[in-house]
């Protein structure tokens, strides 16, 4: 509890000085003319929406009536102002005297707000994390809901076999893998992702189908690190040492030397390499 109090004090000073401080610097005497920023501004909507014509994203109905909005918007927004007003240079609540009153007003309102509406059981970490689960539970049993309504959603049915299976619901990841075929057939994550699921379904065992989808990933993307290192990992189970270090000779080039990742990579290679050894000498013998 103290370290939040200590933590949310701090971060009271930082809002304080990001709010007051812009009161206390002199006004600018020049500046880009709001006019001329609305119109840039519109003038990047109305591109952006010419793009998602282009790419099929609205229909020319939407896009037609979005254009006409924006550019009614332009005229308002560009309009000369009638009356400009000139800004007083002296008042009673000055830019240093509301400076003070804001230093003073945010951090009692911070701490009143707090006290009448605070959830202390909010800082407990165990209840934050369950009450984050549950929440991560209802919205993939709502997606989960959407798509048996609407099945034909391959790109769904992805997110929602990776949400099971992070989530160790691995049966329903697997179900839900095989109704998003298209989705993933060019999807080196996805596919690798697929392939881990049917491995851990199959004791860690990464021949047949598991291997299929590695080589498919490594098809779409010959550097995917994930693929090239479970790809020395089926090779390495069916004894095919030099196959494996040769899966991982590359993917260690391709990681940041001295990193974890490296570090383990470097480990597995020198094991198939001595495994490749052992298996030739023991060949050699009579």
């Amino acid at each position: 509890m103290s370290l939040f109090i200590a933590l949310a004090a701090v971060l009271t000073v930082l809002i304080v000085v990001w709010v007051v401080w812009p009161l206390l610097r002199p006004a600018p005497q020049d500046g880009v003319s709001s006019q001329r920023l609305n119109a840039a501004i519109y003038r990047d909507q109305l591109e952006a929406l010419d793009r998602d014509l282009a790419s099929g994203a609205i229909s020319p109905s939407d896009h037609e009536t979005t254009r006409d909005e924006l550019q009614l918007r332009l005229l308002d927004d560009t309009a000369e102002p009638t009356a400009p007003a000139a800004a007083p240079s002296t008042t009673f609540w000055s830019a240093r005297r509301t400076s003070a009153l804001l230093a003073l007003v945010l951090p009692l309102g911070a701490a009143g707000m707090y006290y009448w509406l605070g959830n202390p059981a909010a800082l407990n970490p165990a209840a934050a994390q369950a009450a984050a689960n549950d929440q991560v539970i209802k919205m993939v049993d709502s997606l989960a809901a959407k798509l048996k309504d609407n099945p034909d959603n391959p790109k769904g049915w992805a997110m929602l076999a990776r949400s099971y299976k992070v989530m160790g619901r691995l049966d329903e990841a697997e179900q839900a893998y095989g109704k998003a075929s298209e989705a993933i057939s060019n999807h080196p994550d996805l596919l690798v992702d697929y392939a881990e699921l049917l491995a851990l379904r199959a004791g860690n065992r990464m021949e047949g189908r598991p291997q299929e989808l590695i080589q498919r990933a490594l098809k779409v993307d010959p550097e995917h690190p994930s693929a090239l290192m479970m790809s020395g990992v089926a090779a390495y189970q069916q004894a095919d040492f030099d196959g494996a270090a040769k899966e991982w000779e590359k993917l260690l080039s391709l990681l940041e030397p001295g990193s974890e990742d490296a570090k383990m990579t470097q480990e597995n290679l020198d094991d198939a390499r001595l495994q490749s050894s052992l298996a030739k000498k023991q060949k050699a013998r009579p």
